[in-house]
């Protein structure tokens, strides 16, 4: 067990330090960084929301499909299905996904 008193924290800050020192910082690396962060539109992005956008709309033409020939013996889902309708089921699954892939694509590195 570590404590206070081995200098474990004291040999740390001193390698960081040690380091640090060695480091010479070079400008042009830094542009080069900054202005790739900056850049707004992301080749990545397009083609995967693309992507994801057709097979969520190809998906949706195969739920109206499935929808269409489901019985319920229970009386709460057969009046949702008759309120909203196949087209109205099949549009509100396709809408989670299109908003799915929009909140979850950005914030994943591949």
């Amino acid at each position: 067990m570590m404590t206070p008193e081995d200098g474990f924290d004291a040999r740390l800050r001193a390698a960081f330090e040690k380091a640090d020192a060695q480091i010479t910082p070079d400008p042009a690396f830094t542009r080069r960084v900054l202005g790739r962060l900056g850049k707004s539109v992301n080749p990545r992005l397009l083609v995967l929301g693309s992507a994801g956008a057709t097979g969520s709309a190809l998906a949706s033409t195969q739920l109206e499909r499935l929808v269409d020939g489901i019985q319920f013996h229970n009386a709460v889902l057969t009046q949702v299905f008759d309120t909203f309708g196949t087209q109205g089921i099949v549009a509100a699954a396709f809408t989670l996904a299109a908003a799915s892939l929009a909140y979850v694509l950005p914030r994943v590195r591949i």
